[in-house]
Formats: C-alpha cells, sequence, structure tokens
C-alpha cells in the first residue's frame, strides 16, 4: 500500500492528464466516426476472437441470437475466411478491440457497439499520455513532465486519431513502452524490465511492424551510452536469460494471436513482409517533395501539423539535447533525440515512401514531446533569471491555452490541424489525411433528409459508416443511379489523395450542386449531393447522339477509336457486337482524347465498377459505359483480353450534352 501511496504521490499530475484525456474523450467518442482501415479490424478480430474464446472457425446462428450482436461480426467473414485470407497488418489490437467490444457492448450494454471498439483505443492512447508524463518526470522533474504530457495529449494528430484509429495510436503507445522499459533494462540491468519490455514488443509487433526499426534506436543509444566500455561479466545472469527469450517471446505471442500463420508459418510470413515492402518502399507518393532521392515530406508535414507552441519548444529541447549529451550519464536525452530521428529517417531515405501524412508513424510524437518538456525546462531557466519560478512557469502552461481552443474550435476533426506556417489548413494543400467526416454527413442527413431516403457512398466503403448513428428509416446502399437521377443522397469525404477519381464521385461533382459542404477553416471535408433534376447544374441535364462518327480498328485489330465530328462533353458509349466466337469479358481501358494527341484514360475498367443502373443497361451484345462530360473528339476503346467480343464491333453511338459545347 505504501509503494501504491508513493506512486500516486509522485506522478499525481501525469494521472489526471491522462484520466482528463480519457475521459474527456470518452463522453466525445460519439462524434466521431470510423477510420477507413476499421471495418475489417474489427471483423477479423472478432473471428479470431471467437475462435480463441471457443474453437470454432465458423460462426453459428446462436452467435447472431443475442440480444446486441456487433455491426462488424459477419458470418461470411469468419475465423475459416481470415485464416485463408488474412494479409496486411497483423490482427492483435483488432482483437483486443474486438474484445472490448464483446464486454462493453454485447454482454453489459454500457456502451453503443462502435464506442466499445473505440474505448480500446483511447484507453491504450491514455496509458501513452501518462507514460509520457513518467519518463520524463523520473528524468528530468515535474515540470519538464507536464510539459510533456500536455504536449502529448494535446497534439492534434493524435489526439484525433486516438478516438477512431486501431492501428496508429496503439502502435506509438506499445512501441513506447518497449523502448522506456528497455532503457530501464540497460540502466538497471534487471530481467524484468525486459521482460516487460518484450511484453510490449510484441503487442507491439501485432499491430504493425513499425517496432522493427527499434534497434536503430537502441544499438546507436548503447555505443554513445557505454562505448567500449561495458564490463559483460557484471551483467547478472538473469539478464542474459530474459535476452536471450527476448525474442522467442514476441514470435511466439505473435504466432499464437495470427491464425493465419499457423498452416504454413514461413511462406505466410514471407508473404506478410512482401506486403510492408510493397507499402513501404518502391512508390513516391509525393515526388515533389524528392530531393535528390530524399523524401523531404515527412519532415516537411511533421513541421506543418505540429502547433506552433510544441513545435518551438521541440526545436529549442533539441538545441539542449545535443549540447549536453557529453555531460549526461545515461544519454536518455539522445535516446529521445534518437527516437524522434530513427522514426522519421526511415520514411525519408531513398526508396522508401509514406502516404496519408504522419499518422503511420506516430512513433515519434512521445519523443517530440519528451524533448519539447527539455526545452520548456530550458527557457524556464532563462527567465528564471528575470521573473519568479512560479509566473515563469504559469506563462509556459499559459501558451498552451490557444492551442486547447484551437482542437475546441476544430472538434471533431482535430487531426486536420495545419499551423500558420503554411496558412492553416486553408493553405495546407497536401494535407493527405483521412478524416472522419462520413459521421457529419449521416447525422446532417438525419435532420435534413426527407422520410425514406436513400444513401450511398460513390467511393467509400459500406462498412466505413456507423449505422448506429442512421435515423431508422433512411436506407443505406449501392443507390447511385447516374444520369438516370433516382434523388439518391451521395456522402463522400475528402483529402488530397482521397476520393480516388472513379465515375461515380466524377459525376456527382461535375454534374451536380452538393446540397451540403462541410468545411473546416474554409478547406471542405465532406460534401452531400441530393441526385436530382432539382440539383443538377446548368446544361448538364440533356443527352443528344452524335451523328456521323467515325469508327476504326487499329493495325492489330486489339483496340478501337472512335471520332466524332466536333468535339463535345461525352457522357456515354454504347457499342453494340457480335457474341460469335469470342469471349464475353468487357474489362479494358476506355479512354479518351480532345487533340488526337495527348490521351487520357478512364478510371473504371468496366461499366460493372459504375453502379446498378450503368449494369442495367447491359445486354448480351450491347455495353453501355459512361463518362462524366469528358471533353473528347476521340475516344478508344482497348479491351484487356484479346479475344473480347467487344472487338466484334458492329455499331457504336456516342452521346454528348446538348446544351454545352467546348
Amino acid at each position: 500500500m505504501k509503494n501504491i501511496k508513493n506512486f500516486f504521490k509522485s506522478y499525481w499530475i501525469g494521472i489526471l492528464i491522462a484520466l482528463t484525456f480519457f475521459f474527456v474523450g470518452l463522453s466525445t467518442l460519439s462524434h466521431y466516426g470510423i477510420n477507413i482501415d476499421e471495418p475489417i479490424h474489427f471483423e477479423r478480430g472478432n473471428a479470431y476472437l471467437d475462435l480463441f474464446l471457443t474453437g470454432r472457425t465458423k460462426y453459428t446462428n446462436a452467435d447472431f441470437q443475442s440480444p446486441r450482436v456487433s455491426e462488424w461480426k459477419y458470418k461470411g467473414y469468419d475465423a475459416d475466411y481470415f485464416i485463408k485470407n488474412d494479409s496486411g497488418h497483423p490482427p492483435l489490437s483488432g482483437i483486443l478491440a474486438a474484445a472490448t467490444n464483446r464486454i462493453l457492448y454485447e454482454k453489459l450494454g454500457v456502451m453503443d457497439d462502435l464506442e466499445a471498439y473505440h474505448a480500446f483505443e483511447l484507453f491504450i492512447s491514455a496509458l501513452l499520455v501518462f507514460l509520457v508524463f513518467a519518463m520524463i518526470k523520473r528524468r528530468y522533474g515535474t515540470f519538464a513532465g507536464t510539459i510533456a504530457c500536455l504536449s502529448m495529449a494535446l497534439y492534434p494528430l493524435f489526439y484525433g486519431e486516438s478516438h477512431y484509429n486501431i492501428k496508429d495510436p496503439i502502435e506509438a503507445s506499445f512501441f513506447a513502452f518497449t523502448l522506456y522499459f528497455l532503457y530501464l533494462g540497460v540502466e538497471n540491468l534487471k530481467a524484468k524490465y525486459f521482460f516487460i519490455s518484450s511484453f510490449f514488443c510484441a503487442l507491439a509487433f501485432g499491430t504493425k511492424f513499425n517496432i522493427i526499426f527499434l534497434p536503430f534506436i537502441i544499438i546507436p543509444y548503447l555505443f554513445v551510452r557505454f562505448g567500449f566500455s561495458l564490463n559483460f561479466k557484471k551483467i547478472p545472469k538473469g539478464v542474459y536469460v530474459s535476452l536471450f527469450l527476448y525474442t522467442i517471446i514476441v514470435l511466439v505471442i505473435h504466432f499464437l494471436s495470427r491464425p493465419f500463420l499457423w498452416q504454413d508459418p514461413i511462406n505466410r510470413f514471407l508473404y506478410i513482409i512482401a506486403y510492408y515492402k510493397n507499402i513501404g518502399t518502391g512508390t513516391n507518393f509525393e515526388p515533389m517533395f524528392l530531393k535528390y532521392g530524399w523524401n523531404t515530406y515527412p519532415t516537411f508535414f511533421v513541421g506543418i501539423s505540429t502547433p506552433l507552441v510544441i513545435l518551438i519548444l521541440f526545436i529549442i529541447g533539441v538545441l539542449v539535447v545535443l549540447f549536453r549529451i557529453k555531460k549526461e550519464k545515461d544519454k536518455f536525452s539522445f535516446l529521445l533525440l534518437l527516437w524522434f530521428g530513427v522514426t522519421i529517417l526511415r520514411v525519408s531515405l531513398p526508396g522508401t515512401s509514406i502516404y496519408g501524412g504522419v499518422r503511420q508513424i506516430m512513433e515519434y510524437i512521445p519523443a517530440m514531446a519528451g524533448i519539447a518538456g527539455l526545452g520548456a525546462l530550458y527557457i524556464r531557466g532563462l527567465l528564471f533569471k528575470f521573473i519568479n519560478i512560479k509566473l515563469a512557469s504559469i506563462i509556459i502552461f499559459a501558451a498552451f491555452v490557444p492551442l486547447m481552443a484551437t482542437l475546441v474550435r476544430l472538434h471533431p476533426n482535430e487531426n486536420l490541424f495545419i499551423n500558420s506556417l503554411v496558412g492553416g489548413l486553408k493553405g495546407a494543400t497536401e494535407k493527405k489525411i483521412m478524416g472522419n467526416a462520413y459521421l457529419q454527413g449521416i447525422l446532417w442527413l438525419n435532420e435534413h433528409a426527407e422520410q425514406g431516403a436513400r444513401f450511398g457512398f460513390p467511393v467509400g466503403l459500406g462498412s466505413n459508416f456507423p449505422p448506429q448513428f442512421v435515423r431508422k428509416d433512411i436506407k443505406f446502399g449501392g443507390h447511385f443511379s447516374g444520369m438516370k437521377r433516382g434523388g439518391e443522397y451521395m456522402i463522400e469525404m475528402f483529402s488530397v489523395e482521397f476520393p480516388i477519381h472513379k465515375y461515380s464521385y466524377d459525376y456527382l461533382d461535375r454534374f451536380l450542386i452538393p446540397v451540403h459542404v462541410k468545411a473546416v477553416d474554409g478547406v471542405p471535408i465532406l460534401k452531400i449531393w441530393k441526385n436530382d433534376i432539382a440539383h443538377t447544374r446548368t446544361g448538364f441535364v440533356n443527352e443528344i447522339e452524335e451523328g456521323r462518327i467515325l469508327v476504326e480498328k487499329s493495325g492489330d485489330g486489339l483496340s478501337f477509336s472512335v471520332k466524332l465530328k466536333e468535339p463535345a462533353f461525352v457522357t456515354r458509349i454504347e457499342i453494340n457486337y457480335s457474341n460469335d466466337d469470342c469471349t464475353r469479358e468487357f474489362n479494358g481501358d476506355f479512354s479518351y482524347s480532345y487533340d488526337g494527341d495527348k490521351e487520357y484514360l478512364s478510371p473504371d475498367e468496366s461499366p460493372l465498377n459504375q453502379g446498378r443502373y450503368v449494369i442495367s443497361l447491359q445486354t448480351v451484345n450491347k455495353l453501355v459505359y459512361f463518362f462524366p462530360a469528358v471533353k473528347a473528339k476521340w475516344v478508344y476503346v482497348t479491351p484487356h483480353d484479346s479475344n473480347s467480343c467487344l472487338l466484334n464491333v458492329k455499331n457504336v453511338r456516342i452521346f454528348s450534352l446538348k446544351d454545352i459545347k467546348p
């Protein structure tokens, strides 16, 4: 009891901030939607959790007959499915979130469905907030620890994503616990710290593979910390045992928590490695930021997405670290600097890549917050030469008040924060963060849509909206009707890299006037359209068939072109073909050109990807493919199958906007 009392006495400030972070987050969880990555993690987590609890690979009817069944538990997505099809990121965080949902929602009913998953994410994030306080306070005092803790809790990207991101805040938390207990093990030469570190390392490895870069932090740290002076004879045998078991513990927990590996561990693990190699190297998602092969985007984005108060304290803290490396015995500040630097460097090296902002490397934030605490400590020391130490502390704490106000203003879009270095969010044309705006669109529909309204997403997945928030009479589905204009509502959120271009989105954006636009600092993050005549732009209602077109096959007979008499805003092409001695395979490249020189590829490879209405127009000998009123004089069709029936073309019709001409 005495140890517990002393613990609370020493760390009560960090506990208070972490609890405030957790309970404020808990009270506002319903304000957030669902991350685009979460549905599959919840579904897989439920499937594996059921396997672990019952030993069954398939759900039974009884699993869906209790009073409360999660929306992210599907018969078709059971353990049997995922054992055969589980690739990508590991499932452990999804399993833990599913377990939290099983208790809080399905069994106890004390939370709603989606919030019960998110409670796990928020809890783990709150633990990280406390850890940042504890590790900085223990080494540099309460003031530095408090500033570091506030920097962590109020960091907009972390604060926002901690409410609805199943991977990145979780990985940042487990990464930090792994590294800190490894540091404690090194400093104290006690096996218990290495065992604790190995457990958190297993949790991190079971969430994302970011933890594999830990050696690039700890090895340089050990070299600077000890050089060649380490006396291995003085290291207790228990430490050697714990280090020997470290990797074994990590791999065993990873293997046990991922049934996908059970049937063919080596080959399937190599398959997962190939997945990470594919997303982490090769593709230059931000070519404009490449400088001599180096990707400057991560550094740039950290700079513009960090609140200025934290950024200034961090920069000062970095200078403090550089000046005190030789003086500091345990080199902990250098460890923080390595922690931050390696995290950024690994996605900046030539040949590496990153997308979606810097949320995927969120483990840089604890290190940045810790260094900001050192910067604040140094500034307070300077101010103390002129004013009272308490007043100096108050001034620095007060610098965080505007940040708190900004988070309140942005809520629930805190992760969209961009500082004034680039003019805020409005000036950040390369924002690239996925938002949680779908929920805000659904809430608008609940208030404004007529009874029995229908809605859908032109690009987003159906699993990315939380059904518990939708008004009961509103129906969700694949209702997109295109130029039939069936009166459905369509919702889509925005970032620079989303939505991807496809006919369903391009049609809405080009043909319709939105009925609602949700903007943050003048930047649209969500639009809602109503697909009817009343909301169609002037000139985009009526079609006309183009006369006197010329159809020509290519020399090799594997494609054909259609030339219009005059350029027009093309809306669709109808191709009548023969079914004799050919393959009814219609995937291909549908492209167009205005000048016969520069060719533009339409994003949909098949009309079957253009919605139910377009699908309904297809017949056994006619293909109908839509364009979103593209300016063209030539249309090109190149089937992927060289024996496609499309190449047996009999006649072609082209339609364009009647009332608007290029």
